[in-house]
């Protein structure tokens, strides 16, 4: 007896755990890091060799290394742990954080080093996952200002948002590891 079969119909198989597992990790940090793209595409650009989807694989690849917690299926990303900018620059020390009804206010010190400069700029990063919306400052700040102000977006004066740190130096060529200042939310 001879058995026919038809060739182009597709063999269902079932997914491994460890495929699923990894499935889930990275559209779990896709969904994280795609707000944050071109805060990041700025600074990852060392590690990414001048290119924006390069630093952001590399970005994403250290997300998935140093800020996924948990076993499939129960996986999550921990804001804490998650570097929005990476690089040489010695960071900051967060000393206050001020909410407003529509500002927030970071009250910071840096500790005195050969390669930070009192000009390099600090950059303020706002963030809520849930909603989809990142923000940064647009006026320039400096290190030795010792302190941030920044207006909310309306979208996050109502929502829980984490919020991230760094500074970079005039011409952007060299970045700190980002500081997470924590997760704030709105007055009650």
């Amino acid at each position: 007896m001879e058995f026919f079969y038809d060739r182009s119909k597709p063999k269902k198989k079932e997914q491994s755990y460890g495929k699923l597992a990894v499935q889930q990790r990275m559209r779990l940090a896709m969904a994280f890091l795609n707000p944050l793209r071109q805060v990041i595409a700025e600074s990852w650009m060392n590690q990414g060799n001048g290119s924006k989807s390069k630093a952001f694989g590399q970005a994403l690849k250290k997300l998935m290394q140093d800020a996924v917690e948990g076993h499939y299926p129960d996986q999550r990303i921990l804001p804490e742990r998650v570097a929005v900018s990476t690089g040489i620059l010695p960071g900051l020390q967060v000393g206050d954080v001020v909410l407003g009804s529509a500002e927030l206010e970071v009250y910071f010190s840096s500790e005195p080093n050969p390669m930070a400069s009192p000009s390099d700029q600090v950059v303020l990063v706002v963030y809520s996952p849930e909603e989809g919306i990142a923000g940064r400052n647009t006026h320039a700040c400096i290190r030795s200002e010792g302190y941030i102000r920044v207006d909310l977006p309306p979208q996050l004066r109502s929502v829980a948002f984490h919020v991230y740190i760094f500074v970079h130096n005039a011409r952007k060529k060299q970045y700190s590891r980002s500081v997470y200042v924590g997760v704030l939310g709105p007055q009650e």
